[in-house]
């Protein structure tokens, strides 16, 4: 197979990933990026288009697929790539600067929106490479979704019967690269209401009924945190009662729990529910529970063939892949769930969803050369 070698343009890169930082794509709001990344893959000669997506959440833009058929089509297999276009809430324009070898946010009081920037950058970088050498690969699919950072609700309500590849590469893991997420928990969200009696809290508290007091007892009785190696269980949010002088009538408890198997997380998710019905009973409240399934977990073999075509593209680059699981939940999750076999690997950000994020030039570089490799992989050396 002839080789290639892809040597960084610091500038071109670092101007097109700068250009992408500076659009606000907050989630349900990512249409000025969208708008953007369309331009730059239609002008490579993509077939490109929009799902219906959009509407099913309420964003102001669906998801962005493209495909790219090469001229010298290789006897592989097709794949697909993604990584997505919002970002956590921000208020300011973020404003990119080099500190020693690392992006930064100028603005200190920020995030940097690495988080999945640096990706999307890599992906359209790398596709630039292949086209302007005319490398041979398979077809390929990419995918930017929306909606990530509030639900998955891109890749939750994209149609993938229109991606043609059953192997897929996502690109949103944090640490530098190297990284292959083979394996993520299965997560519940549990939204709880309980239901007291108000009533003058000087005046005459016995004749009230009190959500907090009920929704403490209930809580007091949970184990929080780490379950065990595979389950963790959160509290996450309690809002109740109006003012001091009211015995709080209304409470509500927002809790998940998340595990790799399905078996513990039905087992967690009952015992938080359980003990909210029986503090219900002892303090007189009514109670009304909902329990969302965010995501289904899912778990790649490592002798599979997704696995490795990454291991064997990381190993191009000269990296050593470390393979493992993580406890957080990305579009791969909606992606396996939907009869895919995708990997979420890591881009090099680091501190995402913080004022501290960052990312360092020399792994956006490593990220771009992943890419490549990764679309240019010789299926009879993997």
């Amino acid at each position: 197979m002839k080789e290639y070698k892809y040597e960084l343009n610091t500038d071109k890169l670092l101007k097109s990933f700068f250009k992408i930082i500076k659009i606000k794509s907050i989630s349900k709001n990512e249409k000025k990026l969208f708008l953007y990344v369309k331009r730059e893959l239609e002008n490579l000669n993509l077939k490109v288009f929009e799902d219906d997506s959009a509407h099913k959440f309420g964003g102001n833009t669906g998801n962005l697929i493209a495909i790219y058929t090469p001229e010298i089509i290789k006897d592989n297999p097709p794949i697909f790539l993604c990584a997505h276009l919002d970002t956590v809430f921000h208020e300011k324009i973020i404003e990119p600067e080099i500190v020693n070898g690392k992006i930064i946010n100028k603005n200190k009081n920020e995030i940097l929106g690495a988080d999945d920037k640096a990706a999307i950058a890599a992906i359209l970088e790398a596709l630039k490479f292949l086209i302007k050498n005319n490398i041979s690969t398979g077809i390929i699919y990419i995918i930017f979704t929306v909606g990530e950072e509030l639900a998955l609700f891109g890749s939750r309500y994209l149609d993938m019967s229109i991606i043609d590849a059953q192997y897929g590469f996502v690109f949103d893991a944090d640490e530098d690269v190297g990284t292959i997420i083979n394996k993520a928990p299965f997560h519940n969200r549990i939204n709880i209401k309980i239901k007291g009696k108000a009533s003058h809290a000087g005046v005459s508290p016995e004749k009230g009924i009190n959500s907090i007091k009920s929704a403490a007892m209930a809580i007091s009785n949970i184990n929080t945190g780490r379950i065990d190696e595979e389950t963790t269980c959160n509290i996450g949010v309690i809002k109740g009662g109006v003012e001091t002088n009211i015995v709080p009538e209304v409470t509500e408890v927002f809790a998940e729990a998340r595990s790799m198997s399905i078996v513990k997380l039905n087992k967690i998710t009952n015992e938080i529910i359980n003990e909210f019905k029986k503090a219900s009973q002892i303090t007189g409240t009514q109670l009304e529970y909902q329990v969302i399934r965010e995501y289904d977990g899912y778990e790649i073999y490592k002798d599979s063939v997704t696995v490795k075509i990454a291991k064997y593209a990381l190993k191009k680059i000269g990296i050593n892949p470390v393979i493992k699981s993580t406890g957080g939940g990305s579009d791969t999750n909606n992606f396996n769930s939907k009869g895919k076999l995708a990997v979420n690997l890591s881009c090099g950000i680091e501190n995402c969803h913080s004022n501290d994020e960052y990312i360092k030039i020399k792994e956006l570089d490593k990220l771009v050369k992943l890419i490549i490799e990764i679309c240019r992989f010789n299926k009879e050396e993997i």
